[in-house]
């Protein structure tokens, strides 16, 4: 009993991360550049238990979310006409270094615009953070904006990266270190889009809701036969 209590729990806690990976996925099916995440699952484990005459029942113990992955396919271009849009093809990072506390993260989203600090003109993306060149540093802008100067990085194991908010990605020891594109393909006047498929994510929804569901029975169900159980004693 306690034992299939336990297992449906474990059911329901990796299903709610689940749905609340997929309504993330759904919350940015506009954010620029956002590449949406998938929960996959691993099976706790199993106990040979005596079936009788020989034979043997194996056992679960539950379910747990094993990683959330992130679906890098490329995003549809959507054409802006803004001189300091950018939009990469294929791989490759754009890397931001926080205006706060300097830390570099890295995105595909490419809305850039023009930021002032002390008077002098830089590059920065739509939070204000500096956008870097080829070098890792700011790109200042008094002669004006030049594309090639800004920095498209690439990564040993770009599944690696960990996903730290704001559409912005940061290095881990499985990523490896960024490591400079030596001839990236960007388009200017672009923005890649987000890669969310909003039929796939409620077909997921859907699937996501009914486990949750049929686990919560299992639960209650559980719960009973204990409450009659001990009833009986």
């Amino acid at each position: 009993m306690i034992r299939g209590f336990y297992a449906a729990a474990s059911g329901l806690i990796s299903q709610q991360t689940n749905l609340n990976t997929i309504a993330n996925n759904v919350a940015n099916i506009s954010t620029t550049g956002f590449k949406p995440q998938q929960a996959s699952f691993l099976s706790l484990l199993y106990a040979n238990l005596n079936g009788g005459d020989g034979n043997t029942i194996s056992s679960g113990h539950g379910v747990k979310v094993e990683k959330t992955g992130i679906d890098f396919t490329q995003g549809n271009l959507i054409k802006t006409d803004r001189e300091m849009d950018m939009a990469i093809l294929g791989d490759g990072f754009f890397a931001i270094e926080n205006r706060e506390d300097g830390t570099v993260t890295y995105t595909r989203d490419g809305t850039f615009q023009i930021g002032m600090e002390d008077d002098d003109p830089y590059l920065v993306n739509a939070s204000g953070n500096y956008v870097l060149d080829r070098d890792g540093d700011r790109i200042e802008l008094e002669d004006g904006f030049d594309p090639a100067e800004v920095g498209v990085f690439v990564f040993e194991n770009k599944y690696g990266l960990l996903l730290v908010g704001g559409n912005q990605f940061a290095v881990t020891e499985s990523s490896g270190e960024a490591e400079e594109m030596e001839e990236p393909n960007v388009k200017t006047g672009y923005l890649e889009g987000s890669r969310v498929q909003i039929a796939q994510e409620m077909v997921k929804m859907i699937e996501a809701s009914k486990g949750f569901s049929f686990n919560s029975r299992i639960v209650q169900a559980t719960d009973e036969m204990e409450k009659m159980t001990n009833q009986l004693r």
